[in-house]
């Protein structure tokens, strides 16, 4: 997460962000707003897996690739919960 201007230019290794998949976004800042965000990034254990964790709402096999892209689309699933992070892989339990 980029936060803030910043400078004027800035060199980043954009390489290394495709070859990882790492998806980097940016927010302008605003005076006093850091504790809340910090607040809704954080997770009960404190780790970045436990956040990350959060952040993901819903999981599908690979073979399931398709419905995946679908339901992120809609931005809710079938219940009326927000689509927030999908995780896609051979190893993710549905």
């Amino acid at each position: 997460m980029l936060i803030g201007m910043g400078t004027r230019s800035a060199l980043l290794p954009v390489s290394t962000f495709a070859l990882k998949e790492i998806e980097v976004q940016s927010s302008f800042r605003y005076c006093d707003t850091y504790p809340e965000a910090l607040l809704l990034l954080s997770s009960d254990d404190g780790t970045l897996a436990g956040m990350v964790k959060q952040l993901v709402t819903h999981r599908f096999k690979l073979e399931h690739t398709k419905e995946a892209f679908e339901l992120l689309s809609r931005g809710v699933d079938d219940q009326g919960n927000f689509v927030l992070k999908i995780m896609v892989g051979s190893g993710v339990p549905c």
